[in-house]
């Protein structure tokens, strides 16, 4: 079933390469919406975060897609203090030497991603390894469900620290992030600063508390909304406004792979391993795609070749409040026409 979604939209499939590594799982947030074992020190050794070289580079030598990869290296919390005191920045290092001397085809582009909360003190040692010129850095901002006053502010400092080196800020798609982030000032400082981009919430804890997180379908429509008229530069809200006729999907999905903490490799991507109560019990995520594809008419879409599509996953959740009756895309799509006409 995948091969055969991804040949019948074989447009929309991105052009790069994307590999998610996570190296471990311990963190020093223990963010609302986050499903990870923060307190667990599994897999944070030398040899396990090396072990995940071979899956990696043969990963990439088997890839003729492309010629540009771009692996996002992630926690748990990579640049915690304690990891920076005890080495681990010589253990990223010998990661990626490892990786670039295994692959093949020397003209492949190999760019490494670093996704940190930014909660950290031991700020020169990063800088210098981020001083590298095939290692980027992201981070993530949540008004809700992320940050104590006192992570915050560690937060803020950092920001101006790493100005320079963070190509782009996540923030989750909650209901009360979507609603805070209408008055929040220093969310208006970061989209002025830097790119933004919004990621769906993955379902991924406890029943209440996924409820409670989640957004009504009608609220993400006024969010995308909202957007559209403040913050149009969000990465999320390229597709609507593009004039281009045909951009590809969002979703990283028909040239991505992600290896866990434990070296295991889920079906699809990460979301995979950690989305709870999905619809599709089946882990044939070509499945899930087409149940979305049938259930919005998607071929048939005056909107299909712009449209950057749901996370597939995060769509296969059962307890979405679907209270619109259409699709929350191509609404705004229509939204973004009625503006310019």
């Amino acid at each position: 079933m995948n091969e055969r979604i991804y040949t019948l939209i074989e447009e929309k499939v991105i052009t790069y390469a994307e590999i998610i590594v996570i190296l471990f799982e311990h963190c020093n947030l223990k963010c609302a919406f986050c499903p990870q074992a923060h307190d667990s020190y599994d897999n944070t050794s030398r040899e396990a975060i090396l072990s995940k070289v071979d899956y990696v580079s043969t990963w990439i030598n088997n890839n003729n897609k492309t010629k540009y990869f771009k692996l996002h290296i992630m926690g748990g919390e990579v640049f915690e203090d304690q990891f920076i005191s005890k080495g681990y920045l010589d253990y990223y290092k010998e990661f990626m030497n490892a990786v670039k001397d295994r692959v093949i085809d020397k003209e492949k582009d190999l760019v490494f991603n670093y996704v940190s909360n930014l909660v950290f003190t031991n700020t020169s040692p990063v800088l210098d390894f981020l001083s590298q010129e095939d290692v980027m850095l992201s981070t993530s901002y949540d008004s809700a469900g992320r940050f104590s006053p006192k992570e915050l502010e560690i937060f803020k400092n950092n920001i101006e620290t790493f100005k320079e080196h963070v190509g782009m800020i996540s923030c989750v798609m909650t209901s009360q992030s979507m609603k805070n982030v209408k008055t929040d000032s220093y969310f208006k400082y970061l989209y002025d600063n830097f790119t933004i981009d919004w990621d769906s919430l993955w379902p991924s804890k406890d029943d209440k508390l996924n409820r409670f997180m989640m957004p009504k379908e009608s609220e993400t429509f006024e969010f995308y909304k909202f957007l559209i008229d403040n913050y149009p530069k969000c990465l999320n809200v390229g597709h609507f406004t593009s004039k281009d006729p045909v951009l590809k999907m969002s979703c990283t999905r028909g040239n991505n792979t992600t290896i866990l903490q434990d070296n295991t490799v889920p079906k699809g991507c990460s979301g995979t391993a950690y989305v709870k109560d999905r619809k599709t019990k089946d882990d044939d995520v070509g499945e899930v795609m087409m149940n979305f594809f049938k259930t919005y008419d998607c071929f048939s879409c005056e909107y299909f070749h712009k449209c950057p599509f749901t996370c597939f996953i995060k769509q296969d959740y059962k307890y979405i409040e679907h209270d619109l009756g259409e699709c929350v895309f191509k609404k705004t799509f229509q939204y973004v026409d009625q503006k310019i006409n």
